[in-house]
Formats: C-alpha cells, sequence, structure tokens
C-alpha cells in the first residue's frame, strides 16, 4: 500500500509540473559526458610514509575526453577545450602536498613521468580555469596543471609520481 502511494505522489507530481520544471527534471537526470569520460580516465597517487600520506596526485587523462570525435557531441562552452591534443599525451593533474604552501610536483624532489618521458609542458591553471569545473575529484586544496609529455606509442602506459624520500606510485592508463 505504501509503495503504491508513493508511485501515486510522484506521478502526480511529475504531472503537474510546469514546463520550467520539467526542464529542470531532465537536468537533473541527463548525463554531463565530459564528467563520466573524465571520471573513467583518472586515477589517484599517494605517496606514503610513516603511515602518513606525503603526497596525493589525480590524474585524468584528457586525450579520450576532448578527442575530436566526442568533441562534436559536446555543449558549446566545452569546445575550447577541444583544442589540439594529437600532438601528445595531455593530463590533468591535481597535486596536494601537506604543510606546504605551494603544491609542485615538479621539483622539492617529487617528479612525474610518463613512461619515463619527462613532461614537454606544465601549465599551473588559474582558480577559475573552465577545466577545473569539468573535471572530477577537484578540491580547493589541491593545485591544478595542465600537463603535456611526448606521445606515447603504446596502448597501456604507465604515469609515476615519484619522490626522493618517499617512493614511487604507479598510475596505469589505456589508450583507446
Amino acid at each position: 500500500m505504501y509503495k503504491k502511494t508513493v508511485l501515486i505522489f510522484l506521478f502526480l507530481l511529475l504531472n503537474s509540473c510546469s514546463d520550467k520544471n520539467k526542464s529542470n527534471m531532465h537536468q537533473l537526470f541527463n548525463q554531463d559526458d565530459i564528467y563520466h569520460i573524465s571520471l573513467l580516465n583518472t586515477e589517484k597517487a599517494q605517496l606514503i610514509a610513516s603511515l602518513e600520506t606525503k603526497a596525493l596526485l589525480t590524474a585524468t587523462y584528457l586525450n579520450p575526453v576532448y578527442s575530436r570525435e566526442k568533441c562534436k557531441d559536446f555543449k558549446d562552452d566545452s569546445s575550447h577545450l577541444c583544442e589540439d591534443i594529437s600532438d601528445g599525451d595531455y593530463f590533468f593533474v591535481g597535486v596536494f602536498i601537506p604543510n606546504s604552501k605551494t603544491h609542485h610536483f615538479n621539483n622539492k624532489g617529487y617528479s612525474l613521468t610518463l613512461n619515463g618521458a619527462k613532461p614537454k609542458e606544465i601549465k599551473k591553471l588559474e582558480k577559475d580555469d573552465p577545466l577545473k569545473y569539468e573535471m572530477p575529484m577537484v578540491d580547493n586544496w589541491s593545485t591544478y596543471y595542465r600537463v603535456k609529455f611526448p606521445m606515447a606509442n603504446s596502448k597501456k602506459f604507465n604515469l609515476l609520481f615519484s619522490s626522493d624520500r618517499f617512493g614511487v606510485d604507479k598510475l596505469e592508463f589505456l589508450k583507446e
């Protein structure tokens, strides 16, 4: 009896919604393709010592997210992110290092390599960069970068986050 009452109530509520509310309901259940594909291509690394996290890195492989084929399906406000990504492997990288004012992964003994290759370009993103609004696992404590590596020739490749003091963590990614 309870289930029938709830179903009738929901049916009446949805039928009585104005066009504006129906549009809002559609947005509520509509899938965000960029976020979904980004989440599937996101990995997390932690460098741990003495049972404490010394550094945390999240990396999203951007090439499958913003490939030319998929970009045509995205909203117009994301088209600026569909620039040429065919000249390398691009990552959206977030770094958090406790007790550090600057969360850099390319100094103080930290490094990031893709199959042994160093980044070709590291661009620190501003607080209001549009890419940050599209990506999963973004927080207010990390510093975010767009990192470009030379194009990896293999289908499976490893992004290594390492520290001189705290070791290495490996993130594995696949090309489509």
